[in-house]
């Protein structure tokens, strides 16, 4: 191969080495790549392995790449050859979603530079000396690949027998703990009413209550200081996360490909029952389609509650996942139509929404199942989140309104409906264009509901006084920055506040490599002349945790991630002032792309544990022993 050639190779080599790798980077990818095929092959979910395999497959083109690099410069034309050909490998790899998370996630900058530094200065070898070439050095890319091979065999099998999530190791410069402010005050506020159809407390919902208040009355946050952290890998995102009569989590995963359901030791997250609970078809929108799934409940039955594909609502022993009954609801949904989330109300009959706009009622001693379709005339209507039950009724958020239904002779109907502002686009961080989140109830006697619009520049939290005959928008105050200002989760009441948070800028890939969301998160309070804004911090950014309050200890639980500069993907649990908006700690739950919480939720068990629901499983912040 002439001069000229060698050196287009040998800058072909030295841009994919600026820009996917270096020696530590190829390390923990060998590390992580091993461990998500395993995991993937212990949890049945060939799509972790799929992707374990595309970063394995694409760090060893890295080191075929690097061990060309001392025959390219001695003119050699086979490893110039075959450094062309793992170039080209990288490139197709890199129009793939595993290996862009991946890359962007293990490559350091820093680092990377310093593989560039040490490429560009073989190609200046190579010029220097390319009427002079010398005999190629001998068995470097064999012992390279070799040891490399070796590592990725160990990796493998050290992480077999486990069930932790795969991740990267705590760079140095990484804290285990940040502290900050003292602990706060308690706030004065009275829980939301049981519902008699829900277990009782407040960890049968994702949301805590059927009020969706997302917010813990007597439990309090830990001193984190001397937890563990510890992780389960489930293969799929673990939104649900419920507490059974015995103490136990009750998990609901959903992966590209299936339902799956995990009776789990709160201490030790390891597997005391496991059931597929269905197929699901994969589809362009898996990630961020909540139906089949999503959201599950706990009956005062101690039955786990959760719509299934296909238009299915399951019912479980929470206990050991036995299956107790099914409903096909299929003709009461519009044709392809998938159920968001189900919600028993006080009667006992199963409330339930369709990702289309259905809302129905199934009466399970009958099986009988009564519906409408909310939309107002042909405006979109999509239901992408959950709902709040109220004694007597629901209260439902649309693609275009805020709905109270009740039952009429076994079936739903609508009492009042008001439109909101569902803005001009679908914005970075939503899943669509609308309200991102679930209706709140707060208030005495649920005298309030609140939501956030889609308004542009700034979205609104919009808070309705629902206790006379006639509903009237009570407040709406604009939060976050202008045209930066949107979110995807449900408000925390605190009594008479209302905490909001920013998620402008997520997706899987968004907050890959170092990067982050929009930071924002601010109280608003509502009082009988209106709302007003208490504080807005721009410090804290939280990708798209559903987080929770604690009114014992006026506190705001949530998962965070800042961005750095040197690529590090560190995840944090994350414990903010309700008072004052200040940080009173974090903790660092991991690093690397699997521990992303993706939309799931942040629980407060009763004991004082913290739980996350990730993208691949669970990690935790539990008391030692």
């Amino acid at each position: 191969m002439g001069s000229r050639s060698s050196v287009v190779v040998a800058v072909l080599v030295a841009a994919a080495a600026a820009t996917a790798t270096s020696p530590v980077a190829l390390a923990t990818a060998f590390w992580v790549g091993g461990g998500a095929i395993a995991a993937g092959l212990r949890a049945g979910a060939p799509t972790y392995s799929v992707a374990g395999l595309l970063i394995v497959v694409a760090a060893a083109l890295v080191v075929t790449s690097w061990a060309t690099i001392p025959g390219i410069v001695r003119g050699r034309r086979r490893p110039a050859v075959v450094a062309l050909v793992a170039v080209i490998a990288m490139g197709a790899l890199a129009l793939t979603r595993a290996w862009q998370v991946t890359v962007a996630s293990w490559a350091p900058r820093s680092v990377a530079l310093a593989a560039f530094a040490i490429a560009i200065l073989a190609l200046l070898v190579h010029i220097a000396r390319a009427r002079a070439p010398r005999g190629p050095v001998v068995g470097v890319g064999p012992a390279v690949a070799g040891v490399l091979g070796a590592y990725v065999l160990v990796a493998a099998v050290a992480v077999l027998p486990g069930t932790a999530i795969p991740q990267f190791p705590r760079p140095p410069w990484v804290p285990e703990m940040q502290e900050g402010v003292a602990a706060g005050a308690p706030i004065v506020a009275a829980p939301a009413p049981q519902n008699p159809s829900l277990a009782p407390g407040e960890w049968a919902t994702i949301h805590n209550d059927s009020w969706m208040t997302d917010s813990y009355s007597a439990a309090r946050l830990p001193d984190p200081a001397g937890f563990d952290v510890r992780s389960f890998f489930a293969g799929g995102d673990c939104a649900s996360l419920l507490w059974n009569d015995r103490g136990e989590i009750v998990a609901v995963c959903v992966s590209p490909t299936e339902v799956r359901a995990y009776v789990l030791d709160p201490r030790t997250l390891e597997p005391r029952a496991e059931r597929r609970l269905a197929a699901r078809a994969l589809a362009a929108d898996a990630l961020t389609n909540f139906s089949g799934g999503g959201y599950a409940v706990l009956d005062s039955s101690q039955r786990l509650v959760t719509p299934l594909p296909g238009g299915v609502i399951g019912r479980f022993d929470a206990r050991d996942l036995v299956p107790v009954d099914e409903f096909d609801v299929s003709s009461a949904l519009q044709p392809g139509e998938g159920i968001t989330s189900v919600i028993p109300d006080w009667s006992g009959l199963l409330w339930f929404v369709g990702r289309e706009g259905t809302v129905g009622a199934l009466d399970p001693a009958t099986g009988s199942a009564r519906s409408l379709v909310s939309g107002p005339g042909d405006s979109p209507v999509d239901i992408e989140n959950s709902f709040a039950v109220v004694e007597g009724g629901a209260y439902v958020v649309t693609g275009a309104e805020l709905l109270r239904l009740s039952i009429v002779a076994g079936a739903p109907v609508v009492d009042w409906r008001l439109p909101y502002d569902r803005g001009t686009r679908l914005k970075p961080g939503q899943t669509s264009r609308a309200s991102g989140t679930t209706p709140t109830v707060f208030g005495e006697g649920g005298r309030y509901v609140a939501i956030t619009d889609n308004a542009d520049p700034r979205m609104h939290v919009v808070v309705y006084d629902v206790s006379g005959p006639v509903p009237v928008e009570h407040c709406a105050v604009p939060v976050f920055g202008d045209g930066m200002s949107a979110t995807e989760n449900s408000l925390i009441a605190l009594g008479d506040s209302l905490v909001v948070e920013s998620n402008y800028g997520y997706s899987v890939t968004a907050v890959a490599g170092g990067h982050s969301t929009v930071p924002g998160l601010a109280r608003v309070d509502v009082t009988d002349a209106g709302c007003s804004p208490a504080w807005e911090s721009d410090d804290i950014t939280i990708p798209s945790l559903v987080s929770k309050g604690t009114i014992a200890d006026g506190a705001v639980l949530t998962y965070t991630k800042e961005p750095s500069a040197l690529g590090t993907d560190a995840w944090w649990f994350t414990a903010v002032d309700a008072q004052s908006g200040e940080v009173r700690w974090r903790r660092l739950a991991g690093v690397g792309p699997m521990l992303n919480n993706h939309y799931a939720a942040g629980y407060l068990s009763p004991d004082g544990s913290v739980y996350v629901g990730t993208i691949s499983g669970i990690v935790a912040l539990i008391p030692p022993g």
